[in-house]
């Protein structure tokens, strides 16, 4: 049985109210950085580069890293493992022009400066990490985990049409998107924060966790599992749909709604 309720009154001291504007501060600033690689890098191109066509796999050596920042139309794939080096497979002669650097133990990957680099299609890339700590991604491209990722604190921020398919093994989860990327997680976490801007779809049915705050703003469509604690505050054409018992404070504006299952 689905129960359906509509609320009409936002309260703006609320945890949740508090968390999507901090997130969406936090996403927003971190695409705003990313554009701004981008145009850098648009405004000094002086070489157009197109994908051959002929895909090779590259290995590279890296140093640890708990944190990746990606740029770009990169399908990332993540193993739990201790690391050092990273795969990419792209077209052979696009491969000089991915840059792949580790700084204060955080992975960036984008395209070299200078150049307008179109692939053939999107770049996989395999990464193995022991622990994550944060996950950043302005695109079209993806996070997808091979087994079961751990961290303390994870934090995702994503901004642009990014996919994200993960399990997890976490204290603590915070997802700030910007956006229209798709989210599917699972696993268990023990407290989940979310802020959503955007057209953003989220399933997380399968991710078990005691505390979930909600914060959504727009035409997001998210379904999350709580147990205990469920703060929800959802503005706009926004849709909620919670699996558990928990303790619920909501708060709802315009045509949103927020619906229990079953």
């Amino acid at each position: 049985m689905v129960y359906t309720v509509t609320f009409h009154s936002v309260q703006t001291n609320s945890i949740p109210y508090k968390l999507l504007n901090n997130t969406i501060m936090k996403t927003t600033a971190i695409a705003f950085l990313m554009l701004m690689f981008a145009s850098v890098t648009a405004f000094a191109q002086r070489e157009h580069v197109k994908g051959s066509g002929t895909i090779k796999k590259e290995t590279r050596s890296a140093a640890s890293f708990k944190s990746i920042a990606a740029s770009g139309s990169f399908n990332i794939y993540i193993t739990p493992g201790s690391g050092g080096t990273i795969e990419i497979e792209a077209d052979d002669n696009i491969l000089p022009y991915i840059v792949s650097e580790v700084e204060n133990g955080e992975l960036q990957l984008h395209w070299k400066k200078g150049y307008d680099v179109k692939p053939s299609q999107k770049i996989t890339v395999n990464v193995s990490m022991a622990e994550v700590k944060s996950l950043a991604a302005s695109g079209s491209g993806g996070f997808y985990s091979k087994g079961t990722l751990k961290g303390d604190k994870v934090e995702l921020a994503i901004s642009g049409s990014v996919i994200i398919d993960m399990d997890l093994k976490a204290e603590k989860l915070e997802v700030g998107v910007s956006g229209s990327t798709k989210i599917n997680l699972r696993g268990t976490v023990t407290k989940v924060e979310y802020g959503i801007s955007g057209s953003a779809s989220v399933d997380a049915l399968a991710l078990n966790s005691e505390t979930v705050d909600v914060g959504v703003s727009g035409s997001g469509d998210l379904a999350v599992n709580a147990e205990k604690k469920l703060d929800i505050s959802v503005s706009g054409g926004a849709k909620v749909r919670y699996k558990g018992n928990p303790s619920i404070n909501q708060s709802s504006s315009g045509s949103s709604k927020v619906t229990k299952i079953d």
